[in-house]
């Protein structure tokens, strides 16, 4: 090793930690996967421990401004994720702060509701091309208001009696003889220690994996959704009306802006928020590539470069697209987009041979909808989610549920989204309770109890499962 190679390092005096709580389950992470891990270990009746880096729950859903839930239901408008996800939906509803298209029109080939979100800019969440029929259909997905989903996120804890730790950060996880025993935490009290029977990594990043011993997959591919990190904004007080009329009278003159815009670096592509009470919001969700999402000189590299952009588009925009001129910066992301990364070794890896294989694995926990893949969705319209993807492999104490969980990029790709994490954080946090109760290590939790209690919960199973565990 050469001398400019070479890394000082400094010795950090060994010190005692507090031990500031002991629970039987503990969540690391309050993102999707995370909320879903911890309403249903607490609900289970887990003494259940979330630690949360920011002041607030939701993650990527509502610090990180993707406040949608898309590919709820097949093409045809079979809703297949439920549980946690459609409560939360049914929640949010209430209190006029979601927008989703009637029940009776999920998979609906209505051309008047299928032209309503391609116009605006929702087809990728809304709209897909049945090729079976030809025909274009509308999915099941909501958008929602991110500040009232904070909120009730903050509610449902407090109904489930699970003890929140907000503005801390889980630093490492305690490990003996390849069992994960708590985890460190940091916040303004210092450094602490939470002990648990069971810990639930729910970081998004994996970021209990590998310190815990864990094998993980950190291939990634240029290109993909997962391969970058998105950098939301939204853009208020804009007359949509006059917007619309102009790109409808002057089609030309609105792609030739568009395009001297993208050449000067900007985000040219909106979606027009839904959202009751929401009116003259259009969100972006620039998108910038990065084969390192948990490099802190890629974080810093894009939360400056992200900011430089969302500026220089708002300015355009306020200054060039008639409709805009009294428009403002309404929110940026205050945590950025991350959307992939290393994911857990587990017991059983998800693969692209299961996006066509159509297999219901005995430990099933979750059905996705396939929608994203032409000719593959056509045929296989559903993947199923055995609970061994959530299990490291070697690794006791520990569950994985969020993208991190147990699967090859090509599967990831597709299934690592917000319904997706919570419906995985729903079955971990189930099994968590159910092996901390037992005195067992998650591995070894009865797969047909568990199943039993997660369609008591809401959980949509597969028919052949759930009637036998009826």
């Amino acid at each position: 090793m050469t001398a400019s190679s070479a890394k000082k390092t400094i010795l950090e005096p060994a010190r005692d930690i507090e031990i500031c709580r002991e629970a039987d389950v503990v969540v690391v992470g309050g993102g999707p996967g995370g909320i879903g891990s911890a309403l249903a270990a607490a609900r289970s009746g887990a003494d259940t421990v979330l630690v949360e880096r920011y002041g607030h729950l939701g993650g990527m859903a509502t610090g990180g401004l993707v406040t949608i839930i898309p590919n709820l239901s097949t093409i045809d408008g079979k809703q297949q994720i439920a549980g946690l996800c459609q409560e939360l939906i049914d929640r949010l509803d209430a209190k006029g702060a979601t927008h989703y298209p009637k029940k009776d029109d999920w998979g609906t080939t209505d051309e008047k509701l299928v032209k309503y979100y391609i116009d605006a800019n929702l087809a990728w969440f809304y709209i897909r091309d049945d090729l079976n029929i030809g025909r274009k259909r509308v999915l099941y997905t909501a958008l929602f208001d991110p500040e009232i989903m904070k909120c009730e996120l903050n509610t449902m804890m407090e109904e489930a009696g699970v003890k929140l730790y907000l503005h801390s950060w889980g630093t490492r996880p305690i490990v003996e003889e390849n069992k994960v025993q708590g985890v460190f935490i940091e916040n303004k009290s210092g450094r602490r220690a939470i002990l648990a029977k069971v810990v639930i990594d729910s970081t998004g990043d994996g970021d209990l994996l590998q310190p815990a011993g864990a094998e993980c997959d950190t291939r990634m591919i240029p290109g993909l959704r997962i391969a970058a990190f998105a950098f939301p904004f939204w853009i208020g007080n804009i007359n949509m009306k006059k917007v619309e009329e102009f790109r409808q009278t002057q089609p030309d003159k609105y792609a030739e802006l568009m395009q001297d815009l993208r050449r000067q670096g900007g985000a040219a592509f909106y979606i027009k928020d839904l959202v009751k009470y929401h009116d003259g919001v259009v969100w972006y969700h620039p998108f910038f590539p990065s084969m390192n999402q948990a490099d802190n000189d890629e974080i810093n590299r894009v939360e400056l470069e992200g900011r430089k952009k969302m500026l220089l588009s708002y300015e355009f925009y306020r200054k060039n697209v008639p409709g805009f001129e009294n428009s403002y910066i309404a929110l940026s992301s205050p945590q950025l987009g991350l959307q992939g990364g290393q994911r857990v070794v587990g017991e059983y890896v998800c693969t692209a041979k299961d996006m066509t294989s159509d297999e219901v694995f005995p430990d099933t926990i979750a059905i996705f909808p396939d929608n994203d893949n032409g000719e593959i969705s056509a045929k296989h319209p559903s993947v199923y989610v055995p609970y061994r993807a959530l299990v490291p492999k070697k690794i006791d104490g520990l569950l994985v549920a969020c993208r991190a969980f147990s699967s090859e990029w090509q599967y990831n790709e597709y299934f690592n989204l917000i319904p997706h994490c919570i419906a995985m954080g729903q079955a971990a946090g189930t099994a968590a309770a159910l092996a901390a109760s037992a005195g067992i290590q998650p591995r070894k939790v009865d797969c047909s109890t568990l199943q039993k209690h997660l369609l008591r919960q809401g959980v949509i199973l597969p028919d052949e499962i759930a009637g036998k565990r009826v």
